[in-house]
C-alpha cells in the first residue's frame, strides 16, 4: 500500500469500503457482491481495494468481528446500570437482547451465519485472529460484569450462553431458506418449512435457560 496516505486517510478509506459493503449486503445476497462492485461504488481502483482486503470474505469477516465488538460493548454499558440481577431478570434480559440482535442488527446475524461455512475459507487468518482476540477481551469483560450481578453464574457459563445464542440464531437462519432456492420463493407451499427467526430463537433460548437455571438452583 502506498505510504503517501496518512494513517487518517487510510482509516477513512477502509471505513468507506466497510460502509459500501454493508450497504450492498443489506440489499443483496453474499454471492451477488463482487470486489469489482465494491470498488466501483466506493470510488476506488480495484487494485487499491486489494491493498486493503485480498478477498471479499476478508471484508465481511472484519465487519462481523467489529460488529460484535460494538454490540457487546453496548450491552456491557447496559449491564453496568444494574446493581444485581436475579436469574429471572437475566433470562428476560437475554431474551430482550436476542430480539434486539435480530431486529436491529440483521446484517450482523446474517454474517454470523456465513462465518463457518463461507467466510473462513478465504478470510485472512492473521487479521481474523487479531479481530477475535479483541472480541474475546470484550466478551470476557462483559461476562465478568454479568457474573458480578448474577452471582449464580460464572463468566465461563455466560460466555457459553452467548455462543449458544449465536448458534441458535445462525441455525434457524440457515434452515429458514428451505422454502427457497437461490433466494427465490419456491412455487409450492411449504408451511412447515417457514421459520419465524425471532420468535423461535427466543423460545429455544428460553428453554435452554430454564434447564440451565434449574440445574443451578438444585
Amino acid at each position: 500500500m502506498s505510504n503517501s496516505l496518512t494513517k487518517k486517510q487510510k482509516l477513512e478509506k477502509s471505513q468507506r469500503i466497510a460502509q459500501v459493503t454493508l450497504k450492498l449486503f443489506r440489499e443483496n445476497s453474499f454471492d451477488e457482491i463482487t470486489m469489482d462492485r465494491i470498488a466501483k461504488i466506493a470510488g476506488i481502483a480495484k487494485g487499491t481495494l486489494f491493498n486493503y482486503y485480498k478477498t471479499k470474505e476478508n471484508i465481511f469477516m472484519n465487519l462481523l468481528l467489529e460488529g460484535y465488538q460494538v454490540f457487546f460493548t453496548q450491552l456491557d454499558n447496559q449491564i453496568m446500570n444494574f446493581e444485581k440481577l436475579s436469574l429471572a431478570d437475566f433470562k428476560n434480559l437475554m431474551l430482550k437482547v436476542t430480539s434486539e440482535l435480530i431486529e436491529d442488527h440483521p446484517v450482523l446475524v446474517r454474517l454470523n451465519a456465513l462465518r463457518g461455512p463461507i467466510l473462513e475459507r478465504k478470510a485472512n487468518k492473521k487479521q481474523t485472529i487479531d479481530g477475535r482476540q479483541k472480541l474475546y477481551k470484550i466478551s470476557e469483560q462483559l461476562s465478568k460484569d454479568i457474573a458480578y450481578r448474577v452471582t449464580e453464574l460464572t463468566p465461563e457459563t455466560i460466555n457459553h450462553l452467548f455462543i449458544t445464542q449465536g448458534a441458535i440464531i445462525s441455525g434457524l437462519i440457515n434452515l429458514s431458506g428451505l422454502d427457497r432456492f437461490n433466494h427465490e420463493k419456491l412455487p409450492i407451499k411449504m408451511f412447515d418449512f417457514e421459520v419465524n427467526i425471532e420468535k423461535e430463537s427466543k423460545e429455544i433460548l428460553g428453554f435452554y435457560l430454564d434447564g440451565l437455571f434449574q440445574e443451578k438452583e438444585s
